[in-house]
């Protein structure tokens, strides 16, 4: 059976959640759908307005945050090309979190009561739901196991590496959404530690970093220092030894000592 419903600019169609699906399947959903544009800088919505939409990013960055009666901000995480947000609030009458868009994003949205319908018809597309969540899942345990046991060097490798585009481990050249006391908010560090990261990380030639985008060099030294690799091994420094305002510490390779 063709799809006739003509809406390939949507990408839950695309693959990224119903690849695989016979298309009367897709048709069904295609038609419950929305495709919407904002505008960086344009609130999605607020935290504790009431919910009835959920989203699934298609191109941009959008921050998810939430902040306290005085004015005190957290961002929770970034969500990506793919990924999806505003499902937390399928059970609530109200968003847990307020969703921001830090450059021009573009999004499906999908009413929760809809949503809620295609997944008691389609086993297919509940599977596929379990595993997006289950992504989503994954990175919220990612960060909270970094910021628990990480230094602020892996700290800062692993955000970085969480932003590239999927490359299959390829470097690349991606935006960087965020200020970098939006970044140490997020990360739980000093603005002056993760600039002092950001400078280690170029004198290594491990990245390249713009005004709002960074070009990864090294992927595989990037990860053996989000992974806990000692420096010595993940990074080869020009003179033998990282510099002070790195964010690197020197270390033993003999000794295994910092």
């Amino acid at each position: 059976m063709a799809c006739v419903c003509n809406r390939d600019d949507c990408v839950l169609c695309e693959g990224r959640l119903f690849n695989g699906l016979a298309s009367n399947q897709v048709c069904r959903v295609r038609g419950l759908i929305a495709s919407v544009s904002y505008p960086a800088r344009t609130m999605l919505f607020r935290e504790r307005a009431p919910a009835d939409r959920l989203f699934i990013l298609k191109s941009g960055c959008v921050k998810l945050t939430t902040a306290l009666a005085d004015g005190r901000e957290q961002i929770l995480r970034l969500a990506l090309p793919g990924q999806m947000f505003g499902f937390e609030s399928l059970d609530e009458s109200s968003y847990p979190y307020s969703a921001c868009a830090l450059t021009e994003a573009n999004v499906c949205a999908v009413r929760h009561r809809d949503m809620m319908q295609i997944l008691e018809k389609d086993p297919g597309v509940s599977l596929r739901m379990i595993r997006m969540l289950n992504g989503e899942l994954e990175r919220s345990r990612a960060l909270i196991r970094d910021l628990g046991l990480k230094s602020s060097t892996e700290r800062m490798a692993s955000f970085i590496l969480s932003l590239m585009p999927l490359q299959h481990g390829l470097a690349g050249d991606f935006a960087l959404p965020l200020t970098r006391k939006e970044i140490s908010e997020m990360l739980g560090l000093t603005v002056e530690t993760v600039s002092r990261a950001m400078t280690g990380f170029q004198r290594a030639g491990i990245i390249r970093a713009s005004r709002g985008r960074i070009h990864v060099l090294d992927t595989a030294r990037l990860k053996a220092l989000a992974e806990g690799t000692p420096p010595c091994a993940a990074v080869t420094w020009h003179d033998g030894a990282a510099p002070a305002e790195s964010g690197v510490s020197a270390y033993d390779c003999k000794t295994g000592t910092g």
